[in-house]
């Protein structure tokens, strides 16, 4: 029976980030992930708008560790980037609202941002915002200037490679399909893409499922409560090189957060927004023409990714500070789901409470991109206490 130190089940951007940290102080560290070929980040990883969250959307009560993890995760980020030449751009991002109800709102999330020591918050007028982004109009806004975007296949990629420099081994097109506590030891059955399956014991398990780290975290434990609250976030694309008589974006545009109700709690969204793009993935990175528009986060399941949305809602969103887009100039872009979960608006990041070698990473969803490094950090605390 093979035995190792460590086995991290999921080869997202936080599974990469998590076994980079910890090839530094393990050798023995495996990576388990279903899809085949090298990390490319199919997933949560990959469909999003790869922004570069500052941390003034988390409250300390409810999400304490978002809060936390994406001030912490920013600087990081930006810091791994610019070492190891990853495409990443701090463009700053404005928040805009355009009647006295939405600069309530921004009040609470620039109190916000000075609890959760965001740098550099300030409110600005509509005058100085249209010559940030002379596309954008708004009675006002705030500038938060730590937010940015990165390119997340490439961070990805990057991840990958630093870890496999330090001897960590990636397996993929391998599909864990049995957890079992064996003595000191979780045994994992591995499922290879031939049919064929096989068993292995390992001292520490991580759930870096993303999407399906509840059905993980389940078969370790088949007491647990944590439950998918399957979220899907559509999102179109806009060419300004098509409008030349519009400026091309700079920065990121989001526009107030509105009140959402549901079933499991009432939360703010931060709504459907503007994202600037790179040129290309090369080093160093330079914007490019295409913006992003959205995403929209709608009621989904695991496998419902691809259904285009109507793309008047994301035109009627965007056109109460965009005014000069038109509903042809929307062209559809991406749909990925989103590992949040029910009753629990946290990130889920500690030790089984019966199998304390196996530790969860449960509802890692915005900012976990952000976060990404730091999420690292922290599992890395987990494990020396049990190493």
């Amino acid at each position: 029976m093979t035995k190792i130190d460590i086995a991290i089940i999921g080869g997202g951007v936080i599974g990469c980030a998590i076994a980079w940290e910890l090839s530094k102080a393990y050798e023995s560290t495996f990576l388990f992930e279903k899809k085949t070929g090298i990390i490319k980040g199919e997933n949560q990883s990959s469909q999003n708008s790869g922004v570069i969250h500052s941390g003034i959307y988390y409250d300390q009560k409810t999400r304490p560790l978002k809060a936390d993890l994406c001030v912490i995760g920013n600087q990081l980020l930006y810091e791994f980037c610019s070492k190891y030449k990853v495409p990443a751009l701090n463009t700053g991002k404005l928040i805009v609202a355009n009647n006295k109800k939405e600069e309530e709102i921004l009040h609470i999330y620039f109190e916000r941002a000075k609890q959760n020591g965001v740098p550099g918050v300030n409110n600005i007028s509509g005058s100085k915002l249209s010559l940030l982004e002379p596309n954008v109009c708004a009675r006002s806004a705030l500038l938060v200037p730590t937010a940015g975007i990165v390119e997340p296949i490439s961070l990805i990629h990057r991840l990958y490679t630093m870890a496999s420099n330090n001897g960590a081994h990636f397996l993929t097109g391998t599909r864990v399909i049995g957890l079992e506590k064996k003595d000191d030891y979780i045994q994992l059955k591995i499922l290879y893409p031939d049919g064929k399956y096989d068993f292995l014991q390992s001292r520490v398990v991580i759930n870096s499922g993303g999407i399906e780290a509840d059905c993980l975290a389940r078969l370790m434990n088949q007491y647990s409560q944590y439950e998918l609250d399957p979220i899907r976030g559509e999102s179109y694309k806009f060419y300004s090189h098509k409008r030349p008589e519009l400026k091309i974006f700079k920065m990121n545009v989001y526009p107030a957060p509105e009140l959402v109700i549901t079933p499991y709690g009432h939360h703010f969204t931060v709504g459907i927004h503007l994202t600037p793009t790179f040129n290309d993935i090369s080093y160093p990175p330079s914007l490019g023409s295409t913006v992003t528009i959205g995403p929209k986060l709608v009621p989904g399941n695991k496998q419902d990714i691809v259904k285009p949305a109507n793309r008047k809602i994301f035109l009627n969103a965007a056109s109460k500070y965009f005014p000069g887009i038109r509903e042809d100039d929307l062209l559809w872009h991406q749909a990925g789901m989103q590992s949040r979960l029910k009753k629990e608006p946290d990130f889920v990041i500690k030790a089984d409470s019966m199998y304390p070698n196996f530790i969860n990473l449960l509802g890692i969803d915005s900012p976990g991109l952000t976060s990404c490094i730091a999420i690292g950090r922290q599992v890395i605390k987990i494990v020396k206490k049990i190493l």
